[in-house]
């Protein structure tokens, strides 16, 4: 299939996707990378922003560690109340993807609250408002893999971050807190953007850079880069897929996920037995309905696990990155709750 994308924009793509380094002139950095002069660099950016390729340049946080509890929820939805229903669930403002799939259970959503009860109490009451005819609440049990990183050029070498582990917290700071914040802003496309983010704050340019840096290797922040629109970027199919494997199951069936750069997401969610089976999550994102078929077809062989549910996107309803420590959650609860 024919890329839309010079290969320097593909590799540009790529560069960008990956941890951005945290400097005073990051595009400086990319330019002794890719070899592509910086103010170059920052025009090419603004004209794949422009077009709605790049999605976003801001902090991806790992909201379990920042203190919210996060959760896959599906509901089941009649099917002339669907547009109602996502109108509902999108004012929520811990929603963050919010799609149409071919189910029984239709309309899927992530969404993120600040304790475990005010998950499971705002999740009932947007079945409640939306005339949910059931739903599942599917919590991470563990999550084996994330990382949405749409590969375009194939070569370029991906820069990393460290991580905690698997479910630690971390007790931020009154200033990792407020550094959250400002790092979840779309970044400014100049030659020192985090110089432009910290002004007229109380952080320095260099202060804000440093605390960045400690959230980045203590892993409460993923990475600090860009996330691209996968329509826009090439990737036109996609499918959230769940399998079923029997208990105890040796990791070695999870690792040709793991290992398979098509899959973004890997998590290991809820059983409710007799009504939701399938607990291994994987999002699959492909160039073509043959290359999607293949993938999920060559996961099957390689894991040996057959018994698989492939959920494809029918519609998107909203797909936005939940602003951590945002006021807007208790106007929620102060609307919505009794």
């Amino acid at each position: 299939m024919t890329s839309p994308f010079t290969p320097l924009q593909e590799r540009l793509l790529d560069a960008i996707q990956s941890p951005l380094p945290l400097a005073r002139r990051p595009f400086e950095v990319l330019e002794k990378e890719l070899g592509i002069p910086e103010s170059d660099i920052i025009d090419m950016t603004g004209a794949l922003k422009k077009d709605g390729v790049i999605r976003n340049i801001a902090g991806i946080f790992d909201g379990e560690r920042l203190g919210y509890n996060l959760s896959l929820v599906a509901f089941q939805i009649s099917d002339e109340n669907i547009e109602k229903a996502a109108a509902v669930i999108n004012a929520h403002p811990g929603v963050s993807h919010n799609y149409l799939r071919e189910h029984k259970y239709n309309l899927w959503f992530t969404i993120a609250e600040n304790n475990a009860e005010n998950l499971k109490r705002s999740v009932n009451k947007l079945a409640s408002s939306s005339g949910a005819l059931s739903h599942l609440i599917m919590k991470n049990e563990r999550l084996i893999k994330i990382g949405f990183r749409l590969n375009m050029a194939g070569a370029h070498p991906q820069r990393t971050a460290a991580a905690l582990q698997p479910n630690e917290r971390h007790d931020l700071t009154r200033i990792e807190k407020n550094a959250v914040w400002l790092l979840q802003k779309d970044m400014p496309l100049c030659e020192r953007p985090f110089q432009e983010l910290s002004d007229k704050t109380d952080f320095s340019e260099d202060e804000l850079i440093e605390t960045a840096s400690s959230l980045e290797r203590k892993g409460v922040m993923r990475r600090y880069s860009a996330v691209l629109r996968h329509q826009k970027a090439g990737y036109n199919f996609n499918a959230m897929t769940a399998w079923k494997f029997t208990e105890n199951p040796s990791d070695d069936i999870f690792k040709p996920f793991a290992e398979s750069p098509s899959v973004t997401h890997l998590y290991i969610r809820t059983v409710y037995p007799g009504e939701w089976e399938y607990p291994l999550f994987a999002m699959i994102h492909a160039r073509s309905e043959n290359e999607l078929n293949k993938i999920i077809d060559d996961l099957s062989k390689q894991s040996g696990l057959n018994d698989k549910l492939v959920l494809r996107s029918l519609k998107e309803f909203k797909k936005q990155k939940v602003i951590y420590f945002s006021p807007d959650f208790q106007k929620w609860k102060e609307e919505n709750y009794d």
